[in-house]
């Protein structure tokens, strides 16, 4: 038997026994079911034993998954403790940081927010992942980053401590002087420019659009931002966007024009979420320095543009956990 467990094997191993399904732990976890049904095996054949009874649905522990649990869990626990403990005389403590920021944030907020922490933690190597909010609630799961700034996935978090920061709404976005598109009649005018069905925003705008019954012809989807606003400003199309992403397409601006999004409201949460265990400090330090720079070059730019939004666009309280 090889010598080496894996930390990502025992976390895709509690999930999933602490799940339903494994489509729902996948999603909790930010993970692919094929890429967690891989740790299982894995662990699986590391132990050289049977954990679940693969012939049930959903997924049922055996005798001997019933007794790894246990122990698995109290690893994961011990760990969180001790990552906690080793940064619990404060922020001057911290020598490492692993953080993952929204990309939407890559522009204006990561380069002025590194630079603010470099200052205040002179003794702190950093590693800073501009990600989509999938790929950074992954790295989060499978403790490959410590803290990480995301839009909270509609079907919520799965243990991770978070520490909400604010409220984006989702508007429409024309080329420049349009009116708003009536979403009731696709067939008439520039067609419709979608966000992945991957990333969480492009699920959120789809699953308010099936609430409406409303069925949007497919033109053309992108994960890129900066590519759908260029395809908008170039008068090629429409889309459904957030005030944060308009604000990250700011070169772009006088291509385009927002209105609000017609008949019901919706938006995003993007919160600071941590690992389990992890310092109190580090969260608090994190919530604080990046608050300011937000309002700053997010919000107040925004909504000197696009008024409108004044009500809607706003700063959340943390709620910590």
């Amino acid at each position: 038997m090889s010598s080496k467990l894996s930390l990502l094997w025992l976390q895709a191993f509690v999930a999933v026994a602490r799940s339903d399904t494994l489509q729902d732990a996948a999603a909790r976890a930010g993970l692919s079911t094929s890429t967690l049904s891989s740790h299982l095996r894995n662990l699986e054949n590391h132990l050289g034993a049977s954990l679940f009874d693969h012939s049930k649905r959903p997924l049922a522990l055996t005798a001997n998954g019933h007794r790894f649990l246990h122990h698995a869990e109290a690893v994961l626990e011990r760990l969180g403790t001790a990552e906690s403990e080793m940064l619990s005389e404060g922020p001057q403590a911290i020598r490492q940081l692993r953080l993952g920021l929204i990309d939407d944030f890559d522009t204006d907020v990561a380069p002025a927010l590194t630079l603010e922490l470099a200052r205040m933690l002179p003794n702190c190597s950093f590693e800073h992942y501009s990600r989509p909010s999938h790929e950074i609630l992954q790295l989060l799961t499978d403790r490959r980053i410590e803290a990480g700034f995301a839009t909270i996935p509609a079907e919520g978090l799965a243990g991770l401590p978070q520490r909400s920061l604010l409220r984006d709404p989702y508007v429409v976005i024309v080329p420049a002087g349009r009116p708003c598109p009536d979403i009731d009649a696709p067939g008439s005018g520039l067609p419709f420019l979608r966000y992945s069905p991957e990333q969480h925003i492009g699920r959120q705008i789809e699953a308010q659009l099936n609430r409406l019954r409303v069925q949007l012809p497919q033109r053309l989807s992108a994960e890129s931002n900066q590519a759908l606003m260029a395809m908008v400003a170039a008068e090629q199309g429409w889309t459904i966007s957030t005030a944060t992403c308009f604000n990250r397409a700011r070169s772009l601006w006088p291509g385009l024009s927002v209105h609000p999004f017609p008949r019901a409201k919706f938006a995003r949460e993007i919160a600071l979420m941590t690992v389990p265990g992890g310092a109190e400090s580090l969260a608090t330090l994190l919530d604080t320095t990046v608050r300011p720079l937000i309002r700053e070059r997010v919000l107040e730019p925004v909504l000197a543009q696009v008024p409108f939004l004044r009500d809607d666009f706003i700063m959340l309280d943390s709620d910590a956990d």
